[in-house]
Order: C-alpha cells, then sequence, then structure tokens
C-alpha cells in the first residue's frame, strides 16, 4: 500500500494537470471566439448585397443616394457601421431631414428618408451694406435654411415660393414674422412675395401685386394694420393702383400712385397727371 503522503502528492499533481487542461480549453475557446467575431466583422463576411428605400423621394435625386449607398454595401452585415452611414447621408444629401436605417438578415439595408419641406426661398444680407447675396437657398417648415442644387425642373418648381431676407441666423425670427403678416394682409385679398428685412435690419415687403411696403423697424403688425383699415376704408377703390406704401410714420402712412394704370376721374382730378404723386394719410383720432 502507498504511504499517505505518497497519495496526497499524486493528487496534488492530478488536479494541477486538470487546472492546466481546464485553462488550455479556455484559452482556446477565448481565441476560437476572437477568430470568430473577427471573421464575422470582416466586411466580406456577409455582405450586404440589398438596399431598399421605403419611401418615395420628392425632391432628394436618387444618383447621389445610390453613390453613398454604393460605399455601404462594401460592408458586410456585421461590420456595417449604421451610424457612420446616417452621418453620410445627412451630410452630403442637402434635401435630407431625416434618416432611418434598419438591418434585415441575411444582407438587406431598409432605408426611410424624411426630406425637408421648402416653405419658401431664402436670401442672406450682408450687414452694413445695401448688397445682398445674389444667390438664394430654401427654406424648410421649421425655419431651416437648407443648399440644395437645384435642376432647372426644381428652380421652376420652387419659382413660386415667396422670398425671404435677413441676416444669417435669423431665418426662423424672419420666416414666422413673415407668416403672421401675410395672414393678416389675406384679409384683403393680398399676398407676400418678398419679405424680411435689409442690410439696414429694416423690414421691407413686396406683395404679389407688385405693391412695395417699408414697415420700418418695431411695430409692424400694428403699422400693417393701419394700411389695411385704410384699404377697406377711404382707400378700398384704389387699393390696387398704389405702388408703394411707407409706414414709418407715428400715427400715419404716405403711398405713390402707380400711374401706368389709368386713375379713375376723381383721383385724376386730385393729381398731376402722367407723374409719380404722393399722397399722405393721417390716422384720425
Amino acid at each position: 500500500m502507498r504511504e499517505p503522503d505518497e497519495q496526497m502528492e499524486t493528487t496534488q499533481t492530478g488536479r494541477i494537470l486538470l487546472k492546466i487542461m481546464l485553462a488550455v480549453m479556455m484559452l482556446g475557446l477565448l481565441s476560437g471566439g476572437v477568430f470568430f467575431i473577427n471573421w464575422l466583422y470582416t466586411p466580406g463576411s456577409f455582405p450586404i448585397t440589398k438596399i431598399e428605400l421605403v419611401n418615395h423621394l420628392q425632391n432628394q435625386e436618387s444618383r447621389e443616394l445610390q453613390k453613398i449607398s454604393a460605399q455601404a454595401i462594401k460592408g458586410g452585415f456585421f461590420s456595417l457601421n449604421v451610424e457612420k452611414f446616417r452621418n453620410e447621408l445627412l451630410q452630403a444629401l442637402p434635401w435630407v431631414k431625416a434618416v432611418s436605417i434598419r438591418k434585415i438578415w441575411p444582407d438587406r439595408l431598409l432605408v426611410s428618408i424624411e426630406e425637408h419641406k421648402p416653405v419658401a426661398r431664402w436670401q442672406s444680407v450682408v450687414r452694413n451694406t445695401e448688397a445682398d447675396n445674389k444667390h438664394y437657398n430654401l427654406l424648410s417648415n421649421e425655419g431651416l435654411v437648407f443648399k440644395p442644387e437645384l435642376s432647372t425642373e426644381q428652380k421652376k418648381k420652387f419659382n413660386h415660393l415667396a422670398l425671404l431676407q435677413g441676416p444669417d441666423g435669423s431665418s426662423k425670427k424672419i420666416m414666422q414674422a413673415c407668416y403672421k403678416m401675410n395672414e393678416h394682409l389675406k384679409r384683403i385679398g393680398f399676398g407676400i412675395r418678398k419679405c424680411g428685412m435689409n442690410a439696414r435690419r429694416t423690414w421691407m415687403l413686396e406683395l404679389v401685386n407688385g405693391m412695395e411696403i417699408k414697415l420700418g423697424k418695431e411695430k409692424n403688425i400694428q403699422k400693417l394694420d393701419r394700411l389695411i383699415r385704410a384699404f377697406n376704408g377711404q382707400l378700398k377703390a384704389y387699393r390696387d393702383l398704389v405702388a408703394y406704401a411707407d409706414l414709418r410714420y407715428s400715427n400715419g402712412f404716405s403711398i405713390k400712385w402707380n400711374t401706368s394704370h389709368l386713375l379713375k376721374n376723381e383721383m385724376e382730378s386730385s393729381t398731376h397727371a402722367g407723374s409719380n404723386v404722393t399722397a399722405k394719410y393721417q390716422k384720425k383720432h
């Protein structure tokens, strides 16, 4: 029979060997796992073969989308960085407001794109100068200026939109103010074609019928309502003959008649034929 010390030494040796075997097995499993994960994230493994656009694009041209998507399909199902792909679409496609991307096993991407909704054209003005930038961009319904490259057809499509103008960073404020003024002018059947501030921060309007209105720098709605009341009252019969209205007075305004139209008999008797006549209207207290 073995002595107790010999039996204890054999048992300890067996335990050490067992631990070594387990460690080797764990190391093998770990190495295999790392290799397997690296293989999964290799672009050639489980390649993306289909990119499906789940909604119809109104304005964004598809060739730019296809160009960026071609880079995405070089990645595999696991290796594709969805967030990076989404940011690339947002940065490269001016019409795109938001992007949603979903992986579908084993080889598909579903892409949903929300486009900006243009409500006006936008023109920036340069501080302390009378010269405006000739290049205009588009303004979204959220007051965000975006700069797409418009095709000839798109330029025709958006040419009817009102032109808003102002300093950089003021687009949302300008849009909200112009919308409010346009709602007031609708009361007398007028609409705005151009609206905003010039380089001196003076508010200007140009209506669809060609009338120009200078408002000044403050109390624009009050001043505009004063003109609207006059057009609904004393000037009702002549409002389509007004070429220009200056509302920068404390209690009235001045107007210039459009002499390219034939004036009515009662107006001809109080003006000089063939000249630009300025009339002043004072608010009655």
